[in-house]
């Protein structure tokens, strides 16, 4: 078994947390291992395509399929899976360290057809998607909240709001926003039960009502997974790109928040418009409290611009470690708010925030200038070359005046350009447009370093993502914390799969979170390039990074 073989085959786990139906073949083209994607699109068992043939599989495409194999190259092309159904079908080459095809990744995507139905109407079914409009799902859920609480328990109302998504239609044209809507109706009843209630309230705005929900646990979970089932790429016809969205979630409950259909409804609406002030992407309950939260967010915008303009925020500067000679080859900078009332805060907490209150672009310029002023004053110390990496948000990137701001700060600080890593995160990367996608591109061509940060959280399409002009990924936390606390003796796999992933796709792969020996020691085995954490190092000072830098070898 080589080596890239070997990586593929601890790729199992992997494979089945992300939505792309994806199977790893042999150099030969035989499949080796499926995903329940691949299984269910195929309508088959995911045992009865282990050993099969690809180019058997898909028969009327032989040839193509024996040629691309043969000649070691990657391919895509359209085809009818079943009858009525097309996909795109990509093959993907896997090559081992000396280059030489030694495995396959095959990934089938279905293609969408597009609906140009009319308007939601008043009191009956949506007949774009098919759903029932706001009367009908009121008259259905005065139904079930007249279910006694003995035994109907509580009642959730979730109401889910596409995020952003008039720029859709702007931008891709009706006909494309129509049939993402199409496609979102249809990714919300594959998430929840048959029982549940699932309509379209208004143009982006989609409702789904679950009975029966016993615990703020258990409607967390429904809420995530909406909103993770929502972030996979739309492919859609019209639009020549994947198309990404995010989505937020606002929940009321009955009977904590009254049993009136129609203002549990509205609480549920409130509550989206909380979660998208909170950040895209996230979930918010009603309470009480709801409108003195938005008053309460007001004043801390207020707050971050002042902190920005004042000059409150602090850079602490985590080491990376090259695992193959245990010296210090980089360092994180982290940003912190030195807030004077309520002392140390950390990004988590104001970056949403600065993003959302239009404040991101003045906050990440003062990031990445002291950044790299820091490096210039660590290169006139006689340092080793250090590479020095900042977080940047997609949004920073999409503005236009990004590239000729960061070539102004190159310029400005003095330092060189293959010195400076940015760092996005996996899901701002897939959300990009093309415009921000030839912003990347031309920061690569500059020299810069591109890297993917919080790889493997099931966001990304494998596919999608290699044509990105990254030169890195970050493995996520988690998958780095699973190291040590899996029992069943294998818990670095999924770890182990993105190293594979990201090596097979020609990056240097960094494990972030690296807190035990246990996580560290397997890192090594599966040669992962760097690592970083609190085992190595916490966030230091510039002074304290540069006496660490000079001690020598960190591991």
């Amino acid at each position: 078994m080589t080596g890239v073989e070997r990586d593929l085959a601890f790729s199992s786990a992997f494979m089945q947390s992300v939505d792309d139906a994806m199977a790893m073949l042999d150099m030969n083209g035989v499949i080796s291992s499926v995903n329940v994607a691949l299984a269910e699109l195929m309508q088959v068992k995911a045992d009865d395509l282990i050993g099969r043939s690809v180019v058997s599989l898909f028969a009327s495409e032989s040839s193509q399929i024996d040629k691309a194999i043969s000649d070691g190259t990657g391919i895509e092309f359209e085809l009818e899976v079943l009858p009525g159904k097309s996909s795109k079908l990509q093959l993907i080459p896997a090559p081992d360290k000396n280059g030489d095809v030694s495995g396959w990744i095959a990934m089938l995507r279905p293609l969408e057809i597009p609906n140009d139905d009319g308007v939601i109407p008043a009191d009956s079914f949506d007949p774009l998607t098919n759903l029932p409009g706001k009367r009908l799902i009121v008259s259905r859920l005065e139904r079930l909240l007249g279910v006694s609480d003995e035994e109907q328990g509580q009642v959730t109302i979730l109401c889910v709001d596409l995020d952003g998504f008039g720029r859709i239609n702007s931008e891709f044209g009706r006909a494309v926003g129509d049939n993402i809507l199409v496609e979102t109706s249809r990714r919300l009843g594959r998430s929840m039960r048959a029982s549940n209630i699932i309509g379209r309230l208004q143009e982006d705005m989609f409702v789904v009502v679950v009975p029966d929900m016993r615990s703020h646990e258990q409607i967390n979970a429904v809420a995530s997974r909406l909103i993770s089932n929502i972030a996979i790429p739309f492919t859609v016809k019209g639009a020549r790109d994947s198309v990404l969205l995010t989505t937020s979630v606002g929940i009321a409950i009955a009977p904590e928040n009254g049993k009136d259909a129609e203002a549990l409804i509205n609480f549920a609406q409130s509550a989206v418009e909380l979660a998208k002030q909170s950040g895209t992407g996230t979930y918010q309950f009603y309470t009480n409290n709801t409108g003195g939260e938005v008053r309460e967010r007001r004043s801390q915008v207020n707050r971050l611009r002042r902190a920005i303009d004042n000059d409150q925020m602090r850079l602490l500067y985590q080491p990376k470690v090259s695992l193959a000679s245990g010296e210090i080859v980089a360092a994180e900078a982290l940003v912190r708010w030195q807030d004077p009332e309520s002392g140390v805060i950390l990004p988590a907490e104001f970056i949403p925030l600065a993003e959302d209150a239009g404040l991101i672009d003045p906050l990440g310029h003062k990031i990445l200038f002291q950044a790299c002023e820091t490096l210039r004053v660590w290169q006139d110390a006689d340092m080793p070359f250090l590479r020095i990496a900042v977080n940047v948000s997609a949004r920073e990137i999409a503005r236009a005046s990004f590239f000729d701001d960061l070539t102004q700060i190159l310029n400005e600080t003095g330092i060189e350009a293959d010195s400076l890593e940015l760092e996005i995160t996996e899901s701002a990367v897939m959300e990009s447009a093309e415009e921000v996608i030839q912003s990347l591109r031309e920061i690569r061509q500059l020299g810069v370093h591109l890297t993917a940060d919080d790889f493997g959280t099931g966001y990304a399409s494998l596919s999608y993502l290699r044509n990105f002009p990254l030169d890195g990924i970050k493995i996520d936390t988690t998958f780095v914390g699973d190291i040590d606390n899996d029992q069943d003796g294998d818990g670095g796999g999924l770890a182990s799969a993105v190293i594979a992933v990201g090596h097979c796709l020609g990056m240097n792969v960094v494990a972030e979170g690296v807190e035990t020996q246990t996580q560290l020691d397997y890192l090594r085995w599966r040669d992962c390039d760097e690592v970083q954490g609190y085992l190595i190092s916490e966030p230091l000072s510039s002074d304290d990074f540069i006496a660490m830098v000079q001690k020598g070898p960190a591991i």
